[in-house]
């Protein structure tokens, strides 16, 4: 098989044929790359086309690597000259989750300088040097550019930094999905084929058909694998013409001398297997996969089979292609992928079959481990099995033993340490399987990969994973399974672990109860069940149970005791169906699309709302009143200085502060219509279920961006409509706020002498923020320690941590800036963040630092620190 290297050095000597082969290797992250700088699909084939043609013609001066350098230059070059790329197609929805599809949306809004370093940076992996060259900028300014992005894409989501970071990372995983359309037909016809080609037809997003299935019963052995081991690749008559070799192409029958081949092939497989599995050749025959392999080379091989597809070898080496990846190791599995084609129908039965023979091999091993657990003690660090020290001393070991260990990469498996008994266990390694071509453009191998890779999840003993971890893993689960547009076998797994899942974190275990000894549900487990009435059929079934354990000081529920195993998966059908919505407290709420140019506003619209509800402050004069009609009201009651009003626009929260509180300390934040270009709400907004109440945030368009707005609405009942408050400070060190510096001071000094809590019970955020960088300015460790979230770091971790971090004095910062985020995930929705800036001098400009906090018992406290 010709190398991409040897093409490429045809390409550079003027074989076209050799460039187009060349360019389809780099396609699919060129044609990305255009679609998230904001060319629509229609434009694809035709830019992507008129950029290679560009690049063909200096391809002779370049390296490989500078070649796809030169590539992205040469695709921003013409971006930035010709906005006709540029057009948004509202209604193609290609990335599969209507997160993501916002997140792109939110992009192309970005300036395209901001957009281009943060694309190389979150999607393609660029370092900055390429991506200085590439936006033909200074290192300084893509990052300045990109961090202007980041903020405008936090500010325009209202999420806080962590959670765009979250967002960005789910969003390469659909990016990665994604296919875009080749710039040349698909079908290459031959050397001669002149340059020039056809432009490839429009795509089209197909409509979406509930999947309706039968309930599944708890029992598989692993969570994904209903079929187990038992999986066999059938014939599929889909399968393309270019699947076979050149020896199938050319053949017109089926010959003896083929067959004797691939009978070959196929022992030579199974011969050679053992010694990269390190097990004996008696293990292996032993291994249900490798039996079934036989029985199923049986069949293939049979004068049946032989004498049905005699006539077409192409369909008949596609067979023997199934069955050499039913025999092959996992590595053996992947590596055959760089050198087979394979059609995406076919994808689902390769991975099953991957996922099936991984488990079986997985027990091997764990067996194995089990089996010289005593000697295995030898990689004990710090009272803690360690997995690095099991591969680094693997020659130490006796010699079964040895060669599993050094052999675990053809698994496919790396070693961890089970947190409930620090045993080692194994998870299954996919990075090398996802970045072969064919899964990365499955619509679903992507997501179910990484599931897989997390899985098992837990057994007896109890999760293996933080349970923060499962509960973000459930409802991925579900947004996949809601939003499958057609059939696949990987969901038919899905299905049982997202059930069998739910029912571990709600139910437990005799070994991992979720009540205490007390009775009482944990707190671990409360914060769960409150993540998860995030998700709508999640949330149909656990806010019953959150209500009725809530009024009994979380004891007992009826709802609870009721729950049967089946429940889930009926209310995932509802929701599919359409169904669920009414059952769920504001599950149908009627919002009108709206956009508002703010050109000349007035708010002589809701003048009349605004005098009728200042007067009384009734909240019933909001019922069904629409969302953007109470967001205009609140900003027109900060144009006219009415914080009173403002107050009770507000909706009821922890962080809220009482009415005289809040007039005291107002400050009136930037005028909505000297501010805004316009603002859209419709039924298609991001909103965000949390428990009751459903979150959601308009689409704005500012000047500039300024996030002091206030803009998330929320309802929890009779479709009132209220401002979500956000805490916000921020203080300029440099200038006005002398006299915040002053009380950091005084709260420092009197806080570090004998480290009492309540010195800090009326602290704003901000100042205990400051009362931490002050510390750290002095290296005082344990006043540090204080102000953070509970850790159980060692004081030399906090003198590595000052040193890796530069930390600059307290008296240079030049701005001090906090504010509270909304945080779904988190039970008590209290979390935060603070920046602070420097002074960079000789720049003559701010460098900005980002630092988490949250609300506990005793206040705002640092938080993961450890990311800094």
């Amino acid at each position: 098989m010709t190398s991409e290297t040897d093409l490429y050095r045809k390409a550079q000597i003027g074989d076209e044929f050799a460039f187009k082969l060349w360019a389809d290797t780099i396609q699919p992250n060129m044609g990305r790359f255009s679609y998230q700088l904001g060319v629509s699909i229609e434009a694809l084939p035709k830019f992507q086309r008129r950029s290679l043609q560009q690049l063909h013609r200096q391809l002779e001066y370049l390296t490989q690597e500078q070649a796809q350098v030169d590539l992205y230059k040469i695709m921003v070059q013409q971006l930035s000259t010709n906005s006709l790329e540029l057009e948004i197609r509202e209604n193609l929805a290609v990335l599969g989750f209507p997160e993501d599809d916002e997140l792109h949306a939110e992009l192309q809004k970005l300036e395209l300088n901001q957009r281009i370093p943060l694309v190389l940076t979150h999607f393609h992996n660029r370092s900055k040097v390429d991506i200085a060259m590439i936006a033909e900028k200074t290192e300084h300014q893509i990052i300045q550019t990109m961090n202007d992005g980041l903020q405008a894409l936090q500010h325009n989501l209202r999420l806080d930094e962590a959670q765009v970071f979250q967002r960005l990372a789910m969003l390469q995983k659909s990016y990665q999905r994604f296919m875009p359309p080749a710039p040349f037909d698909q079908e290459i016809q031959g050397a001669n084929e002149k340059f020039s080609v056809p432009e490839v037809s429009k795509t089209t997003a197909s409509p979406r058909q509930i999947r309706k299935k039968p309930a599944i019963v708890l029992g598989a052995a692993s969570l994904f694998l209903i079929t187990v081991i038992g999986v066999s690749f059938s014939v599929n008559d889909q399968l393309m013409e270019t699947a076979g070799t050149s020896e199938g192409k050319q053949a017109e029958k089926v010959t003896d001398e083929m067959v004797a081949d691939w009978h070959s092939k196929y022992e030579m497989i199974k011969e050679t297997s053992p010694e990269h599995l390190g097990m004996s050749q008696k293990q292996y025959v032993q291994l249900d996969y490798v039996k079934l392999a036989d029985a199923e080379r049986e069949r293939v091989f049979s004068d049946e089979m032989l004498d049905s597809l005699k006539d077409d070898p192409i369909k008949m080496e596609s067979t023997v292609y199934r069955l050499f990846w039913q025999i092959e190791t996992p590595q053996g599995m992947v590596d055959s992928l760089s050198s087979n084609s394979m059609l995406s129908s076919a994808v689902d039965d390769f991975l099953l079959n991957y996922a099936a023979k991984t488990d079986e091999l997985r027990f091997f091993v764990e067996g194995m481990m089990q089996k010289y657990q005593q000697e295995l003690e030898t990689t004990i660090v710090m009272g803690q099995l360690s997995p690095e020290k099991l591969v680094a001393q693997s020659h130490s070991y006796p010699k079964q033993l040895r060669k599993v260990i050094e052999a675990l990469p053809e698994y496919n498996l790396l070693a961890i340490v089970n947190p409930n008994d620090n045993q080692f266990r194994t998870i299954r390694d996919v990075n090398k399987l996802n970045q072969q071509h064919v899964i990365a453009s499955h619509p679903y191998a992507f997501q179910y990969l990484s599931w897989l890779s997390g899985e098992p999840y837990f057994d007896d003993s109890g999760f293996f994973w933080p349970i923060d971890n499962i509960t973000h893993t459930l409802i991925s689960m579900e947004e996949s399974l809601l939003v499958e547009e057609e059939e696949s076998a990987l969901f038919d797994g899905i299905e049982v672990a997202y059930q069998q899942t739910f029912w571990q974190l709600v139910k437990g275990s005799d070994s991992s109860p979720v009540f205490d000894k007390q009775g009482k549900v944990k707190v671990e487990y409360q914060s769960a069940w409150n993540s998860i009435a995030s998700s709508n059929p999640m949330a149909f079934i656990i806010l019953p149970i959150l209500e009725e354990m809530e009024a009994s000081e979380w004891t007992t529920s009826a709802a609870y005791d009721e729950l049967e195993f089946h429940d889930l998966q009926d209310a995932l059908e509802m929701e599919k169906s359409g169904q669920l919505a009414d059952k769920l407290p504001n599950g149908n709420l009627m919002i009108e699309d709206e956009f508002v140019d703010m050109k000349d506003f007035d708010y002589s619209r809701i003048q009349s709302l605004y005098e009728s509800f200042k007067v009384s402050h009734d909240l019933q004069l909001l019922s069904g009143v629409q969302p953007l009609d109470v967001l205009f009201v609140y900003h027109y009651a900060n144009k006219v200085e009415d914080a009173k009003t403002q107050w009770h626009l507000l909706a009821d929260s922890p962080l809220k502060p009482t009415l005289e509180t809040f007039i005291r300390d107002w400050k009136q934040i930037p005028e909505l219509t000297k501010t805004a270009r316009w603002i859209e709400l419709s039924s298609n907004s991001f909103k965000q279920r949390v428990k009751d109440k459903v979150y959601m945030y308009p689409q704005v368009d500012m000047y500039e961006f300024d996030e002091r707005l206030d803009l998330l609405l929320v309802t929890e009942k009779n479709q009132i409509w209220q401002i979500d408050y956000r805490q916000y400070e921020s203080y300029d060190l440099q200038g006005e706020d002398q006299q915040f510096k002053q009380t950091v001071d005084l709260l420092y000094q009197a806080f570090s002498v004998d480290q009492q809590q309540q010195l800090l019970a009326e602290a704003k955020p901000g100042e205990i923020a400051g009362v931490f960088f002050k510390a750290v300015e002095n290296e005082d460790i344990l006043t540090v320690k204080n102000l953070m979230e509970e850790v159980d770091w060692k004081d030399e971790d906090f003198t590595a941590l000052f040193e890796s971090h530069s930390f600059r004095p307290f008296s240079e910062l030049a701005q001090l800036t906090f504010k509270s985020h909304f945080a779904p995930n988190k039970a008590t929705g209290h979390a935060g963040s603070v920046e602070i800036l420097y002074a960079s001098g000789l720049q003559d400009g701010l460098f900005p630092e980002h630092f988490f906090m949250e609300k506990t018992k005793n206040g705002w406290r640092m938080s993961n620190i450890n990311e800094y």
